[in-house]
């Protein structure tokens, strides 16, 4: 099973995404903050993380910036979203992918499936 990290100060998007995954069996984990994620990832390796970029304690350039300090996580496909368009390049920060709030449920599932696609032995069994 996929792991998705999801990085949110907005309790109730992070809980919707969090709900829409786990019906498309993925395993999610959330926090709100960066400070939380980069103590969350001390303990767990997940394949995708979506970060939110207007967050308090640490924005999610700045969380992105130390993840990718990390040497295990160096190549970690990571999801940004905000409201605004990013202010920074995706070869600059190392970010795989964006989307704008609000986003559909569509959009979501088309980015996460992209980046993380499901395990083949998930979708039916042989």
């Amino acid at each position: 099973m996929k792991t998705v990290l999801i990085v949110d100060d907005e309790l109730d998007i992070a809980e919707a995404v969090k709900a829409i995954l786990e019906e498309e069996r993925y395993r999610v984990l959330t926090c709100g903050n960066g400070r939380e994620a980069l103590k969350c990832l001390e303990e767990h390796t997940p394949d995708l993380a979506i970060l939110d970029i207007m967050m308090p304690v640490m924005n999610g350039y700045e969380t992105l910036k130390a993840i990718r300090q990390k040497p295990a996580f160096e190549k970690l496909p990571v999801l940004i979203m905000s409201a605004i368009a990013p202010t920074v390049k995706p070869k600059d920060h190392g970010w795989s992918g964006f989307l704008k709030k609000p986003f559909s449920l569509q959009q979501l599932l088309d980015q996460v499936h992209t980046l993380v696609p499901k395990d083949s032995d998930q979708e039916e069994p042989r």
